[in-house]
């Protein structure tokens, strides 16, 4: 696997179908035509407008480890338990395949905290569910690794990998600061499967470009659909300690087509 770069006249990226031609070599993707039927259907949203204290609406539902999981403030409040792999999940049976994601995050403690969406999910739950985790995913997280910034994931047989990490210098970030992701998965031969994300601050423009772009072949997550799912991470560890909540809102799935 290599990094591939974006055309610059394509790199602000605007939503809609999505063509890599069998020699396009070097490049993610060569043009976007959004007038072929089937490609840029909204597939999902949530603004999570339900009363302070509701439970998160349908089709969401528990998957793994919630010690809370609530919508406050047009939020949905998401929290793990602490353990040896402090990690909260949430599921929904929405169907995704070649898909692009849109949602806004909130750290509540950076120096703890990570947020992750998964698609093409199984709905399953690390190794501690039949059948085992599986996905792709982008995290998006601050300082706890020294790592701040955007990366793309997988995670197969219920163990998660890093597939690729966005370079620095990422954006600062800051608690209870609300900012937007954007994450494309899409399967762009029989074999490869290509991811790529920005992390941006809400109040400001989308950047231009993808701060992570990375082709993954894992046989398993070829040629799928599956679910979606958002977790929660922590990197506390001992019981009774953890009180920050990861947030996240206006979730947008949209439908991408393949090549």
């Amino acid at each position: 696997m290599r990094f591939f770069r974006t055309p610059a006249w394509l790199a602000a990226g605007t939503l809609g179908l999505l063509h890599v031609p069998a020699d396009a070599g070097d490049v993610d993707v060569v043009y976007v035509d959004s007038f072929e039927a089937g490609c840029g259907n909204l597939l999902y949203a949530e603004p999570f407008a339900q009363g302070d204290g509701s439970a998160w609406p349908s089709p969401w539902s528990v998957l793994g480890n919630v010690a809370l999981q609530d919508v406050q403030q047009s939020r949905a409040r998401l929290m793990p338990s602490p353990t040896n792999y402090s990690l909260a999940r949430m599921g929904g049976a929405v169907s995704t395949g070649n898909v692009e994601v849109r949602f806004t995050l909130r750290f509540e403690d950076l120096a703890t905290q990570g947020v992750g969406f998964y698609v093409r999910q199984n709905g399953g739950y690390l190794g501690l569910t039949t059948p085992h985790g599986q996905g792709y995913a982008v995290f998006a997280e601050a300082s706890f690794r020294g790592l701040p910034g955007v990366g793309v994931w997988k995670e197969i047989d219920g163990v998660e990998m890093q597939i690729a990490h966005s370079a620095p210098p990422s954006p600062a970030l800051a608690a209870n600061t609300d900012y937007r992701v954007r994450y494309q998965v899409l399967q762009v031969n029989p074999t490869q499967t290509l991811s790529r994300a920005k992390l941006w601050p809400a109040s400001n423009a989308e950047p231009a470009a993808w701060q992570v772009s990375m082709l993954d072949a894992s046989a398993v997550l070829q040629n799928i659909s599956g679910g979606i799912a958002i977790d929660s991470w922590s990197n506390i560890q001992t019981p009774g300690t953890i009180t920050a909540h990861t947030l996240v809102d206006n979730v947008e799935l949209v439908s991408l087509c393949a090549p």
